[in-house]
């Protein structure tokens, strides 16, 4: 998945670009809603400082959402939104809409952005892992978006990774948490049959915040201890190759600048695109999704027809998520 920098760079260009007022008006009142939806799951592989001492399995939850279930995951969510009278008589009903909401389109610009980058990045993985030999394919993989990470910011900011930490500057109220602890709960069950508990949700977006703090700076003690131990310790090692680089550029033209062609591994269609126009394109797509999506909430289009946007497809692949494909 493109790292966090990346989703929040992208998130806020799509709300730049957004010419529906009222979802304009909803993200802009509830923003720190936006920025953690535009994390979508991944929130949950930062559970445990340390994950040898935990005994759950709270870091597959992202992997479970990213992987399975899409349509009937973003369908539910919506529905949480929409059709949850129990939750809605405990909170008002219109700010729970919009704290709902604001979240789901932030979650929204981070499943596009992922379904759209995912085939470039893993194309780039396949192609140097015979160069970086030593690395696990997860390891080689969270490493490229880690530089991308840079490389984006440097270009849309000027900005080194430890100038910047809008993307962690997130302060949700009590009932607003008490309700994305409660969207997930209803979601992980009805979806996936896992429990969770509110506070595991709540751990999990507390430690995502510090870690990402912490692990800005390169050459951070605490960065190469904390990534060397989840390396060693934990059995989905996510985030083992997040250390963010001081280097501009990378002798592998990641953002394939030079308009090289390369070979979508899932589809094997072949492509000169960039990046960048990767990353513009998405924009577009973001934006047509909640256009369908301000049309079905306006009763003028049916969830029939909002799911065709998402059609099944992963996170991962850009394909149906029935379609297992090795290594990844």
């Amino acid at each position: 998945m493109p790292n966090s920098i990346t989703h929040y760079l992208f998130a806020m260009d799509c709300l730049d670009n957004l010419q529906i007022k009222s979802v304009k008006d909803i993200i802009s009142k509830n923003m720190d809603l936006y920025i953690l939806g535009c994390q979508g799951p991944n929130f949950f592989t930062y559970y445990s400082y340390m994950p040898i001492i935990s005994k759950n399995n709270i870091g597959n939850m992202s992997e479970l959402i990213h992987r399975r279930n899409i349509n009937i995951f973003l369908k539910r969510m919506l529905s949480y939104s929409t059709n949850n009278s129990y939750i809605k008589h405990i909170f008002d009903d219109s700010n729970f809409h919009e704290i709902t909401m604001s979240y789901i389109y932030g979650f929204l610009s981070h499943y596009i952005l992922d379904r759209s980058m995912h085939p470039y990045i893993y194309s780039l993985q396949f192609n140097l892992r015979d160069q970086y030999k030593l690395k696990s394919p997860r390891l080689l993989h969270k490493s490229i978006e880690t530089h991308i990470d840079s490389l984006l910011l440097n270009k849309f900011k000027n900005l080194k990774p430890s100038q910047f930490n809008k993307h962690t500057d997130i302060n949700l109220s009590k009932d607003e948490l008490i309700i994305i602890c409660d969207m997930y709960k209803f979601l992980l069950k009805s979806v996936f049959n896992k429990s969770i508990l509110y506070d595991d949700v709540i751990k999990c977006i507390e430690t995502f915040k510090k870690t990402e703090q912490l692990l800005n700076s390169r050459g951070n003690f605490y960065s190469r201890f904390y990534l060397l131990m989840k390396k060693r310790l934990s059995k989905n090692s996510y985030i083992d190759g997040k250390i963010y680089a001081e280097h501009k550029y990378c002798v592998n033209d990641l953002l394939n600048e030079n308009k090289n062609t390369w070979e979508n591994p899932f589809d094997n269609t072949k492509s000169s695109c960039s990046l960048l126009e990767i990353y513009d394109n998405s924009i577009g797509s973001y934006l047509k999704l909640i256009e369908t999506l301000d049309l079905y909430l306006s009763n003028k289009k049916s969830m029939i027809e909002l799911l065709l946007e998402f059609n099944d497809r992963s996170f991962l692949t850009d394909q149906d998520w029935n379609i297992k494909y090795i290594n990844i």
